[in-house]
């Protein structure tokens, strides 16, 4: 909140009124006139004036549906011209069902779009006297019924209730059923869109129910689909703050920008209640740490014999074998995909055979066509949204460029029973650079792409899966090299390289909904200089998985030219299919023996596997330690990778000038191609960074072929190659020299956007200085992060002699050596590029002194000594400087440090 003094009048005044009125409620004081009496006269007999109102008697089941459309099915469906009418039968009540939830529209923006499939919960229907509530069952603590334990476990952990609706007639004469309104349960806010509008927005969107209403109705033998208009309203935008000149504002997430009124927004929900499918023929899989499956978990109390309840089991399809005799044969019942009519024609086929690719794996363990891919047709007169249809669809979005592939499990085995893959429209035109330009680049530390704003009653968040605003960015930079060495936007060459990624995508999503997780460690199966090896990668992949961000293979120009695209399964692939789907008789524990000896072949290194919380979530995520398990890399050394990026970029930026610009067109294509090659290099230099003080790490089991231990610090030699790689293209004086006439070219589009206002306060020529420094400034916060300088300190301790890794003290000097270098030289020029990465690094060093941040005290004494050093170095080299800018750059520095090291030297008795 601002300061009192600038806020209104009013506004004060109403903070006043509430305050006494509340605390006229708690004392029991009167606080108007209305509520002054003091009459506590108790009603004569026969007085009916303070009586509740007798409810309504219940109608007669026949009344109520007397002119209503029946819909039969799971449970019976009755529309009348004001409600819905929902049929629940005696057998139904304490039944489990699954209700799902899927967000058919959206508004185009910030994680809310069409299409997508938005939680599941096991829920049951119970009776309370009048009423019926909708509980959310709480799943994941069992016991076997011939236990004691199993009396306890409702009173040791609590359902939740989503809602709750009045019985609205007397029992059915034969059936004994009752009727509800279903609006009760589903025309509210049940799955707390008004709660992620906030959070999303920050303006106090509420749900309307008198403005939301059911859309289509459809009942099934299995489930039935009910689709809502909810309607999401605020009577008016908050507005700014009034403050003082100057002072600070906390920055506010701008609202709604594709809706005609930015009060107002309906969203159509589809909600399925089906039957938990029938667990007959189904034996659930216990997952393995060393093979990356998605799961199911439950605290099973049945024996306290394991060390922790916890059983946890893959989600995975039901398949059998129609002839489990035959080596190979075709499933009982296959996993059947179906092409929603809305996926662009051209493309349909690269989906087809991205899709498709896992039948290979499949193949490998006795199912023949376990995948089945269909296409909708354009007179299709059933819907894809229905739970009974496992569907590939296409939506539209202005500011999406993302896939999904989510499916829902039975939440006690794992058996997986639909799934609903969705591709944004925006990811094709983000690759042909068909995107609009921002007129202001985010910072290094916010581009991290907005993920989906999903219900906070899902009952699982699985982790998030940005393959493709990812690798689409890193398309977008193959595709605009491509054409500045000649090739035709519209050509053949073009198409087929669209067409191989879209492959590739498709088969990464199909992948999450067989169960599978990421593999980010499946980029190094192969030596980097055999990456254009078109005879290796056809048949043993570009990768080991089609689950990594799998970045786009660009050879340098002149040399040979592979596969663009990963476009067959990995090694990995067949492995993770195994361990899920291989028949294996036995109870689960039964078959730990047999997936035991198929999970311990994890020291291969054409199997090498490392998931999300590996990699951790972006390169500035302190916690992951694993240089191998990267996303957006190539090749068993990715350092060449980095390398070879950096190549690329300035090879764009060298050519772009020649190439890219067309007469009569505008400058923009500069400015996005310009942008995509600093995103190419300055993710590779970001990336280089998790090498300082890196541990690879490894999820073998005690006993594994090749014994290797958990955690191998990375070899010193590697450090410091990075280190250098560090030092010479991100902090070095030759760093991102632009000519002038570049610079000057970087446009964007003369379009004033007046739906989104914020976008004219802003400049429209390139903030260079700003966004160079934001990437300098990221790694120096990866490389001085407090823990990665403990990391660093505590390799020391994991080899057999110190001379083995990386000091702390060759991580300081060799930084502040690169930073500072033009203070070692005979002239000392110093231009604004380095001026203020170096003033970046003394408040680095200087927050370190001054104990603004909790590191090692060794990290610590070195930033003093750091300083000490500097001081004396910049001290001398002003005698030398070369300007007025770079002298007074000097003498603040030598005078901050001064400040500093006497500020430390009062804070010492702390």
């Amino acid at each position: 909140m601002g300061n009192w003094r600038t806020l209104p009048l009013t506004a004060i005044l109403m903070c006043v009124l509430t305050v006494a009125t509340q605390a006229a409620l708690q004392s029991g004081t009167p606080a108007t006139k209305q509520t002054q009496s003091t009459d506590t006269k108790k009603p004569e007999a026969g007085d009916t004036a303070d009586k509740k109102p007798e409810p309504p008697p219940d109608k007669p089941f026949a009344d109520l549906i007397k002119d209503a459309k029946t819909l039969e099915g799971l449970f019976n469906l009755y529309q009348t011209e004001e409600k819905v009418f929902l049929e629940i039968q005696p057998d139904q009540f304490e039944k489990m069902f699954i209700v799902s939830l899927t967000c058919e529209s959206g508004i185009g923006e910030r994680g809310f779009y069409a299409a997508q499939m938005c939680g599941h919960l096991p829920v049951v229907f119970r009776k309370q006297a009048k009423n019926v509530q909708l509980i959310a069952r709480n799943t994941r603590f069992v016991a076997s019924e011939t236990t004691a334990l199993h009396r306890a476990l409702d009173r040791s952990f609590s359902d939740s209730i989503l809602g709750s609706t009045k019985i609205e007639s007397l029992p059915h004469p034969d059936r004994k059923s009752v009727l509800i309104d279903l609006g009760g349960l589903l025309l509210t806010d049940l799955p707390m869109q008004a709660y992620a509008l906030e959070t999303t927005f920050r303006i106090p969107y509420r749900f309307d129910a008198k403005n939301s209403s059911f859309a289509t109705i459809k009942a099934f033998p299995r489930n039935i689909e009910i689709s809502t208009i909810g309607h999401y309203s605020t009577e008016r935008p908050p507005v700014p703050p009034l403050v003082a000149p100057g002072t600070p504002v906390p920055p506010t997430p701008p609202p709604p920008r594709n809706l005609p009124d930015v009060r107002s927004m309906l969203f159509n929900f589809r909600y399925s209640i089906s039957d938990i499918p029938s667990t007959a023929g189904f034996q659930p899989r216990l997952v393995d740490d060393r093979v990356g499956h998605f799961f199911e978990d439950i605290d099973d109390f049945t024996t306290d014999a394991p060390y922790t309840p916890r059983r946890r089991y893959i989600t995975r399809w039901a398949l059998e074998k129609e002839d489990p005799s035959a080596v190979l044969s075709r499933p009982k019942k296959p996993i059947v995909f179906w092409m929603e009519n809305t996926i662009p024609v051209k493309y349909r086929d690269a989906v087809h055979q991205g899709a498709l690719l896992w039948n290979k794996a499949f193949e490998k363990i006795g199912f023949k066509d376990a995948i089945v891919v269909n296409q909708q047709p354009d007179d299709a007169d059933w819907d894809p949204a229905d739970i009974r249809y496992n569907t590939i669809r296409w939506f539209a979005a202005t500011d999406a460029s993302f896939a999904i592939g989510p499916s829902r499990a039975n939440p006690l085995t794992g058996e997986l029973y639909d799934a609903d893959i969705s591709f944004a429209d925006g990811l094709l035109r983000t690759i042909r650079r068909e995107v609009p330009e921002l007129i202001n680049p985010l910072s290094w530390e916010e581009q991290t792409p907005l993920p989906p704003v999903r219900p906070l009653w899902m009952r699982q968040q699985a982790w998030s899966c940005t393959a493709m605003s990812e690798t689409a960015r890193d398309a977008a930079f193959g595709f605009d090299l491509l054409l500045a060495r000649g090739m035709e936007p519209d050509s053949p060459e073009a198409d087929a390289f669209v067409n191989q990624w879209l492959i590739w995508l498709a088969a990464h999503e199909v992948g999450h909904t067989l169960g599978l997780r990421h593999n980010f460690r499946a980029s190094t199966i192969h030596a980097f200089n055999r990456l254009h090896d078109t005879s290796l990668t056809s048949s043993q992949g570009l990768t080991g998985s089609v689950m990594d961000y799998v970045p786009t293979n660009l050879a340098r120009k002149g040399q040979p030219q592979g596969d663009f695209q990963q476009t067959s399964l990995g090694p990995y692939d067949y492995w993770a299919i195994e361990y899920a789907y291989k028949p294996v008789t036995g109870s689960p524990e039964g078959e730990r023996a047999e997936l035991n000896k198929i999970a311990s072949r994890v020291a291969d290194p054409m199997l090498a596997y490392a998931t999300d919380e590996d990699a951790g979530f972006g390169p500035l995520w302190p916690w992951s330690s694993d240089p191998l398990a990267t996303r957006n890399d190539l090749g068993s050394d990715p350092l060449e990778y980095y390398k070879h990026s950096v190549a690329l970029s300035q090879e764009l930026w060298t050519n772009m000038e020649a190439t890219l610009q067309k007469p009569g067109e505008g400058y923009q294509i500069l400015r996005r191609s310009f942008l995509g090659g600093l995103g190419k290099a300055g993710g590779a230099l970001l990336d280089t960074t998790r090498y300082i003080g890196g541990v690879y790490h490894y999820r073998d089991h005690v006993g594994d072929p090749g014994n290797r231990l958990p955690f191998t610090p990375v070899p010193v030699a590697k450090q410091k190659e990075a280190l250098n790689l560090i030092r010479e293209n991100l902090f070095s004086p030759g760093a991102f020299r632009f000519s002038p006439q570049l610079l000057n070219k970087l446009a964007v589009e003369r379009f004033p956007d007046f739906s989104n206002f914020a976008s004219l306060e802003q400049r429209s020529d390139y903030p260079i200085h700003q966004q160079i420094l934001s990437l300098q400034t990221a790694a120096l916060n990866r490389l001085f992060h407090p823990v990665i300088m403990s990391r660093v300190l505590d390799n020391e301790l994991r080899v057999e002699k110190r001379e083995l890794t990386l000091t702390l003290g060759t991580v300081f000097s060799s930084i502040q050596d690169a930073i500072w270098a033009e203070l070692q030289g005979p002239a000392v020029s110093i231009n604004s590029f380095r001026r203020s990465l170096q003033r970046e690094h003394l408040r680095k060093m200087i927050a370190l002194v001054l104990r603004e941040a909790a590191v090692p005290e060794d990290a610590r004494s070195l930033a003093r000594h750091s300083l000490t050093t500097l001081r004396a170095r910049a001290r001398t080299a002003t005698t030398t400087a070369d300007s007025v800018e770079t002298r007074a750059h000097l003498n603040e520095s030598v005078a901050r440090i001064d400040e500093a090291l006497r500020a430390q030297l009062q804070r010492s008795a702390f």
